[in-house]
C-alpha cells in the first residue's frame, strides 16, 4: 500500500512508471518558431496518451517523457517521436535516451 487518500488506503502502483528523455538542438530558431514546435510536440504526444516536462531555451529543447496517468505506451513511441523531433526544420542534432524507470 502506498499510502492514503481522502482517509482510505490507496493500493500502490502495479509497476514502475517509465520515461524517456528527448532533446535537440534549435538553430537559430525564432521564438515563434520554437513555440509553434512545442504546441505541435505537445499535440504529437497527446495523440500517444504522453505528457512533457522539462524545458526549452533559444539553444535546446530537452524534455522527458512521460505516459498519462492509466496509459500504457508503446515501447516503439520513444523511437517514433526521436523520428518526428529529427523531421522538425527548427531542430538539429536529436537525442532520445533509453526508456528508464521514472518513479
Amino acid at each position: 500500500m502506498a499510502g492514503t487518500e481522502t482517509g482510505s488506503v490507496v493500493p500502490a502502483a502495479a509497476g514502475p512508471v517509465c520515461g524517456f528523455a528527448l532533446s535537440c538542438r534549435l538553430q537559430g530558431a525564432a521564438p515563434d518558431a520554437v513555440g509553434h514546435l512545442l504546441k505541435a510536440l505537445e499535440e504529437e504526444l497527446e495523440t500517444r496518451g504522453l505528457v512533457m516536462g522539462g524545458g526549452v531555451d533559444a539553444q535546446r529543447l530537452d524534455v522527458f517523457i512521460l505516459p498519462r496517468k492509466g496509459v500504457a505506451p508503446s515501447r516503439d513511441d520513444r523511437l517514433a517521436l526521436a523520428d518526428w523531433l529529427a523531421r522538425q526544420p527548427a531542430c538539429f542534432e536529436v537525442a532520445v535516451g533509453d526508456w528508464v524507470e521514472a518513479y
